[in-house]
């Protein structure tokens, strides 16, 4: 028997990782599967749906309730926080992170041998986190008691954005990488760009390290179009990493008339919406708030829609790129993280610098509505090919399960 441990920020609850809705209909070669949401708040309600058969727990873990005591007591605390000295100005603050880091992790151990460990009835278990940070950490804790009970484990994290790349973490330090690497059996980032990160970081563990992309289920439905007007869509939180105001202050610069559709919600929409009431008359817009993954392809499939627009500051690799391009809409986006993996310039869209300014955002949006039809419905049928060859559901998560049981061969981005 072989059971899988899913270790989740908050899923299915709450907010985020609504993408992990696609990949669970996928899951094969396991006798059992076991949700586990680390960190979603006691009143939050489940807002994504797990297939059946599947047990679902929410964590009882709480960081506060681990005293630096119990930090310190922890042996692989030490040679960590000799490397945080080597920070030299930001030690200080690096040895609070790491800190930080650890009460989290000892939390989410904690409750995992509390709430978790009933449940885990095989001999055989993968545990699998799918970001590689505190619950990683915490993974490979958990794993260190089951071996000692005799169980066979194996560890295998995904990796994606701020948990790759060190440069967007405070003091670019990234807690407990060696102890993480040297601990998971396999590292599967998201994107090429963010193995890289992984590798470039600690190329003795290179070999554990290869990249796994995301997919999104097959839409088969209508390329992009421009008619009965030009239609740009952003879809994301509205937080800052998202600079949706810096797209506002382009889309006024938009000399032809177009619509423009914002699909989500989050702290910045007061700000957001108030910028957007300025826009000149030629350019209609509306904010639809956030909507089910579902709800949204529905939508997309119903709507038409000219082209998909991300001007984030960072990224790993977005699910909303990969979802426009299985629908055949060009994209528009920066040029971050595993951006360059989705958005092919002048092939499935345009690329923009990593800080581009209004005035060329707003030049790619004309540069896109006025390419000849045959060019347009080209680069349209790019995306969808594009989506065919790195993005489809179906493919990528066959071969990710296919190696998480070790039933296949290692997938290769």
């Amino acid at each position: 028997m072989k059971q899988l441990l899913l270790l989740t920020t908050s899923f299915p609850y709450g907010r985020g990782e609504d993408f992990l809705t696609e990949e669970l209909r996928h899951t094969e070669g396991f006798d059992g599967v076991v949700v586990c949401s680390c960190h979603a708040a006691a009143d939050d309600a489940q807002t994504k749906p797990v297939p059946g058969g599947m047990q679902v727990v929410r964590l009882r873990a709480d960081p506060k309730a681990v005293s630096c005591a119990a930090v310190l007591a922890r042996p692989e605390f030490y040679p960590e926080a000799l490397r945080c000295l080597g920070y030299g100005k930001n030690a200080f603050g690096t040895l609070r992170e790491l800190v930080f880091f650890q009460r989290k992790t000892l939390s989410v151990y904690q409750a995992l041998c509390r709430d978790v460990l009933p449940l885990l009835t095989a001999e055989e278990l993968v545990i699998y986190s799918y970001w590689f940070y505190d619950a990683a950490a915490a993974g490979a804790l958990f794993a260190e008691k089951l071996r000692r009970e005799g169980r066979r484990v194996r560890l295998v994290s995904r990796a994606h954005g701020f948990d790759a790349f060190p440069e967007r973490a405070a003091y670019g330090y990234l807690p407990m990488r060696r102890f993480l690497l040297k601990r998971y059996d396999a590292v599967r980032p998201c994107s090429p760009s963010a193995a890289r990160a992984v590798r470039d970081a600690f190329p003795g563990q290179a070999g554990k390290v290869k990249p796994a992309f995301l997919g999104t289920a097959d839409q088969a439905l209508p390329y992009g179009t421009r008619e009965p007007e030009f239609h740009a869509v952003t879809c994301s939180y509205l937080v800052p990493v998202k600079r949706i105001p810096l797209l506002i202050e382009a889309l006024s610069l938009v000399p032809f008339p177009m619509r423009w559709t914002h699909v989500g919600g989050g702290s910045q929409e007061a700000e957001v919406r108030a910028a957007a009431e300025k826009l000149p008359p030629h350019i209609a817009w509306e904010m639809t708030g956030p909507k089910p993954n579902e709800e949204l392809m529905r939508w997309y499939a119903e709507t038409p829609v000219s082209c998909l627009v991300n001007v984030s500051s960072s990224e790993g690799l977005p699910v909303s790129l990969m979802e426009a391009c299985s629908f055949g809409f060009p994209c528009v986006a920066t040029e971050v993280g595993g951006t360059p993996e989705a958005v092919r310039d002048g092939l499935t869209g345009y690329l923009l610098g990593k800080n581009p300014s209004p005035e060329e955002i707003a030049a790619a949006l004309k540069r896109l509505r006025e390419l000849p039809d045959a060019e347009y419905e080209s680069m349209c049928r790019n995306a969808r090919r594009l989506w065919e060859d790195k993005f489809d559901a179906e493919k990528n998560y066959s071969l990710f399960y296919a190696e998480l049981s070790g039933e296949g061969e290692e997938q290769h981005g």
